[in-house]
């Protein structure tokens, strides 16, 4: 009888202390998932994703992305996390975002900007019109921002032999003209990059 009693306090000590802890550690545990696309809308297969804990317990996980783009993280601690998509010719973008209990995380969407293939210029370089516009200035890291009579913008570039690719992020102009789903292509005037032709117009090198 004495051997009856004690293992019912035993199941009841488990069914009241155990469950509960199997039941909080399932809830501490979360999940997310989500997509990764560049600027048009495309799905980019074999992205890289990065999961880094801010203030969670655990360690980092990584995950690359299926033909659809999407990506998927289990068994996530509660608490922020740091996210990073990066794939090769795209620049690489992070996130922070908290995890909570399991099926309740919104999807993490990242939609990375093209970066230009080519070359670069050493240092900041120059060129302007003779009447001042149009003009465009090259950076070493790859960025590039113009102005012409209808407004300004901005992007990245690749050089590729004696032509520039200019892929356009942003422009703020009365129409909007240049869209970045278009690269532009301007040529230079020699391999010495002297001058640079752009809508007809040549501009010399400051």
């Amino acid at each position: 009888m004495r051997y009856i009693v004690s293992r019912c306090c035993l199941l009841l000590f488990l069914t009241v202390f155990v469950v509960p802890t199997l039941a909080a550690d399932a809830e501490a545990q979360g999940r997310t998932m989500g997509q990764v696309t560049d600027e048009w809308g495309n799905e980019l297969e074999g992205a890289s994703i990065l999961a880094e804990p801010e203030d969670a317990p655990g360690g980092a996980q990584d995950t690359t992305t299926d033909d659809d783009g999407e990506f998927l993280f289990v068994g996530l601690a509660r608490g922020r996390w740091s996210f990073t998509a990066t794939m090769d010719g795209y620049q690489g973008l992070r996130q922070i975002t908290n995890i909570s209990q399991l099926n309740s995380n919104r999807p993490i969407e990242f939609e990375l900007p093209v970066l230009a293939s080519g070359g670069r210029f050493r240092e900041r370089t120059e060129f302007e019109a003779e009447v001042g516009l149009p003009k465009f200035r090259f950076e070493e890291d790859g960025a590039f921002e113009f102005e012409d009579a209808d407004g300004e913008g901005e992007g990245t570039y690749g050089i590729v032999e004696e032509s520039a690719v200019l892929v356009v992020r942003d422009y703020d102009g009365p129409d909007d003209k240049f869209s970045v789903a278009t690269p532009v292509i301007v040529q230079f005037g020699d391999s010495m990059f002297t001058s640079l032709t752009h809508d007809g117009v040549e501009l010399p090198k400051k």
